[in-house]
């Protein structure tokens, strides 16, 4: 398996109980359902573990692993990123995308101002707010109707009509 096919679709946000199970928290919606997945601080450096069991709990996923059976090596995943293989992700409907798809894409204004790219991709709960880094600094754009106004995956552009106040005047 080609390490670059990760995808990181969560993250370890700590331990739970004394017999290393983990708490991992998703991004997006759904049930989780891998039977594998891999476990690092980057595509790279992750580590293929089974899956013996998943349950929901308080909004995230209690996680039993193979081979990590005690709180201290459970400990050791603590912050680490969780990924699956780019294959296993449920297709999409139409008009829909990964919070991967977005990264790196050129955001600019209805206006033709460059903002620059999406970095990260933050889940707030009532909509996702985009975080753009560029000549301006850092610009947050809520991911909302009348806020985004065309996403090109295959180009990776976006275009914005950012709200009053969210871009910083000058550069």
């Amino acid at each position: 398996m080609n390490k670059d096919e990760l995808i990181a679709i969560g993250a370890i946000a700590g331990v739970h109980g004394i017999k290393g199970e983990v708490k991992a928290v998703f991004y997006g919606q759904g049930p989780f359902e891998w039977k594998t997945i891999y476990i690092g601080k980057n595509p790279a450096d992750a580590a293929l573990f089974t899956v013996r069991r998943a349950r929901s709990h308080k909004g995230a996923y209690i996680i039993d692993l193979e081979g990590v059976s005690t709180r201290n090596s459970a400990e050791t995943l603590k912050g680490a990123a969780i990924f699956i293989e780019k294959i296993e992700l449920p297709a999409l409907q139409e008009g829909e995308y990964y919070y991967n798809d977005l990264i790196g894409i050129e955001v600019t204004t209805d206006e033709g101002k460059l903002l620059g790219k999406v970095t990260e991709v933050l889940p707030t709960g009532s909509n996702d707010v985009l975080e753009i880094k560029g000549v301006l600094g850092t610009v947050l754009i809520p991911a909302i109707e009348g806020v985004i106004i065309k996403l090109d995956i295959e180009k990776k552009t976006l275009v914005v009509r950012p709200l009053e106040g969210l871009v910083p005047e000058g550069k």
